[in-house]
Formats: C-alpha cells, structure tokens, sequence
C-alpha cells in the first residue's frame, strides 16, 4: 500500500465534508423555494429534511472512514457497526414514532448515522490511522450548523421571503468565503479554480 495513503484520504476526507456542507446549506437555507417543487401533500413532511440532510451528512462520512475495515480485513467489524445503527433506527422507531411521528424516524436515522460515523472513526484509528484533519472538519460541520439555526432563527421572527432569502444568501456565501480563505493553498494547486482564485 502506498505510505501516502492515509494522507490521501485525510484530504479526501476534508474536501468531501466540505462539499457535505455546502450541499446541506445549499438545500436547507432555501426550503422556503424548494418546497414550491412538491405538491401541497407533501409540504406537511417539510420540516424533517434538515434532519435527514444531517443524517446523509453523517452516512457520507461514515462511508469514507469505513475504508479502514477494508483495508484491514475487519470487515465483520464493518458489519457490527452496521447493526449497531439497524438496532438504535428499530428501537427509536418502535419508542416514538406513536407519539413524534415521521419526526421519530427522521431523528432514528440521525441517532444511527451519526453513531456509525463516531463507532468507525474511533475503531478505525485504533486499526488504521489517518491524519484526517479534526479540528478543521469540525469546524466547518460547527459553522455549518451555525449558518442553518441562524436562518431558522430569523424565519421565526418573519414571514417575508426576500428577508429569509437574503440572510440565507448572506449565510451560503459567508460560509464559502470562509472555505476559499482557509483553504486558498490547496484550491490554487487545483487546476480550474485556482485560476478563479488568483
């Protein structure tokens, strides 16, 4: 295996939630325009996407650091963390769901997600460690998070569109700005964009 490996995939890592992020901003800070694209039934159901977006957000990652129990030959180890996840979405579900509805599965599928995704990060750097970059992946799932309650937030003080619009404009481009500053080094050394950026 190449020695560089674990580096490689630390990079991946990086850009891929990077990438997460902005897919989730890009989705959750404009509802107000994407529910348009459903059929009245189905607006009920809107206020369950964020927390599904979160959960994919923590599947995305999970499948990248399940690289290390193949890597390893563990791959039964892959499959406990599998169940482990199929056995908190049953047991939220069959709890709550009398009583929270779709919102029980909706929170079943993050509790799962997000365990799967902690269980295989710490299992896999005790097996196979990689360098991924912590402190700046969580920051950007902080800021990420920030960005969406702060729209949340000023949508529950007004109904006017253009306002939400705008402060979740505001939120998507500040969020991006930050990205670009912190990692103009590396997007200059890409082809397309550091050509944009210079």
């Amino acid at each position: 295996m190449d020695k560089n490996a674990p580096k490689t995939y630390a990079r991946v890592m990086k850009w891929f939630v990077i990438t997460l992020c902005v897919a989730f901003l890009f989705t959750s800070l404009y509802l107000d325009i994407w529910k348009h694209l459903e059929g009245p039934n189905y607006r009920s159901g809107i206020g369950v996407v964020p927390i599904l977006l979160a959960a994919n957000v923590c599947l995305g990652i999970y499948y990248n650091l399940s690289v290390w129990y193949k890597i390893t030959d563990r791959m039964i180890m892959g499959m406990f963390i599998t169940l482990i996840g199929a056995a908190l979405t049953l047991i939220i579900n069959f709890t709550f769901i009398p009583a929270y509805g779709m919102y029980a599965c909706a929170w079943a599928t993050l509790a799962a997600y997000g365990s799967m995704m902690f269980i295989s990060y710490f299992m896999g750097q005790k097996y196979f460690p990689v360098p991924y970059a912590i402190k700046r992946i969580s920051g950007y799932l902080t800021l990420m998070l920030l960005c969406y309650f702060a729209e949340r937030g000023v949508a529950h003080f007004t109904d006017i569109v253009v306002v939400k619009l705008s402060v979740a404009t505001i939120l998507m481009l500040a969020f991006l700005f930050l990205v670009i500053t912190l990692e103009k080094k590396e997007l200059k050394n890409m082809p397309i964009i550091g050509k944009l950026i210079s």
